[in-house]
């Protein structure tokens, strides 16, 4: 095994990248999703995260729940290969992050981190849609700690909390065109068009402000229609709002016992942006919670005992809002190959995930002569109910915009749920 300690570490990326030190350990680049590096050419998925020696994972798709702001890390462990059965549970590497504490002075930090868009360059996507000047972009990462004594030598307290509002403009990677003014003019010609999915259309996807760039044809009977189409400029609003807050108690019984308290929150709320059209865009709030609590008893020099209480709470949503389509009873997923147009809200959308993680774990430690022998106990029990039914609320692709304006059968059909 590796082992990395890590004071007062603060990265902007935060306490992972010290793992970047020890051998074996990359970067992620092309290996895999998920988060801290990849520990011997394995996916990142594949890691374990731990905060005071309880459980910090999420169930559903691997990687760290609760984040702790980077002044408040005392010590940052990184295990790799070969550790022993307390650490299993994954066959990547074992990420553990233990929480600053009191003492008998009162020390405090303050800080702020910051990164706007006067310090970056234009991007190559904002070019692509026409953009001369930067779109927003502004992180600022504000907090503060502060602990100190409530009993000299007994009782000790330490508290930080961070603030990191982030505010950006999303910006689509490929531009995305829409029939002109002249365009649903021509539109307007073609029998049998459905006024429903005419409608629709021209609420979500209206007519671009500058000329014509492109064209689709479609042909009915004998008669070919030429519709003109733009590019309409998408600069859509972007923010994830993000709260932290840590709170830690030491209690020194006596000189054999020591209980250690341990509570973090973060609170997130964001804008989904998988939707393509910014009036698809909706919250989604995301809180997580970790609280622990430790006591150490030596009984003897040899012999010394350790048990913890951890619980971990998760709670996300992804709506899928209230957008209403006439006749369905919820906004499908349509698309237009000849537009490179999604109508529609998040096509991962609507789902949940609540993840409620009770872990007791208890550690014996044996000294005897030249052998030392440790074994324990770890129970937990998880209570997670999940709803994520993928394109639940169906999806519909069209070669043509046409053929969804007369209401022909789509090219493809997926999940016809509704």
């Amino acid at each position: 095994s590796v082992e990395i300690a890590a004071s007062n570490s603060n990265s902007g990326s935060g306490v992972l990248n010290l793992s970047l030190l020890s051998a074996g350990l990359g970067s992620s680049g092309g290996v895999g999703a998920g988060s801290g590096p990849s520990v011997a050419g394995q996916r990142p998925r594949n890691n374990s995260f731990n905060i005071e020696g309880v459980d910090n994972n999420s169930k559903s798709v691997t990687g760290p729940l609760a984040s702790i702001p980077n002044d408040a890390v005392a010590d940052f462990t990184v295990l790799q290969n070969q550790f022993s059965a307390e650490f299993g549970h994954s066959s990547g590497a074992q990420f553990n992050t233990v929480l600053k504490g009191g003492g008998n002075e009162i020390h405090g930090t303050a800080y702020e981190y910051t990164q706007n868009r006067n310090l970056d360059a234009l991007d190559v996507a904002a070019k692509l849609q026409g953009l001369s000047s930067r779109p927003r972009y502004d992180d600022n990462r504000i907090g503060g700690t502060v602990g100190g004594p409530i009993k000299k030598n007994k009782l000790f307290y330490f508290g930080s909390f961070e603030y990191q509002p982030v505010g950006q403009a999303s910006v689509p990677s490929s531009g995305v065109e829409t029939p002109t003014a002249a365009g649903y003019a021509v539109i307007g010609t073609i029998p049998g068009i459905s006024a429903t999915n005419l409608g629709i259309l021209q609420k979500y996807a209206p007519a671009p402000p500058g000329p014509a760039i492109d064209s689709t044809s479609y042909t009915l009977g004998t008669k070919t229609y030429t519709i003109p189409l733009g590019q309409i400029p998408i600069v859509a609003p972007n923010f994830n709002n993000a709260w932290r807050w840590i709170g830690s108690i030491d209690y020194n019984i006596s000189d054999k016992d020591q209980l250690r308290g341990r509570y973090i929150e973060n609170r997130n709320s964001a804008v989904d942006t998988a939707a393509e059209l910014p009036a698809f865009y909706t919250s989604t709030p995301t809180n997580n919670y970790l609280a622990t609590m430790s006591e150490f008893h030596t009984f003897t020099p040899n012999l010394v005992n350790e048990v913890r209480l951890g619980f971990n709470r998760s709670n996300s949503s992804d709506p899928a809002g209230n957008f209403t389509f006439p006749g369905l009873d919820q906004f499908p997923n349509l698309y237009f190959y000849d537009l490179n147009l999604q109508l529609g809200p998040d096509g991962n959308a609507p789902q949940f995930g609540i993840q409620n993680n009770y872990q007791i774990v208890d550690n014996v430690t044996w000294t005897k002569s030249k052998h030392t022998i440790k074994f324990g106990f770890d129970g937990r029990k998880l209570i997670s109910p999940q709803s994520f039914t993928q394109r639940s609320r169906g999806d519909y692709e069209w070669t043509t915009v046409v053929d969804y304006l007369l209401d022909n059968t789509p090219d493809q059909i997926a999940q016809r749920s509704l």
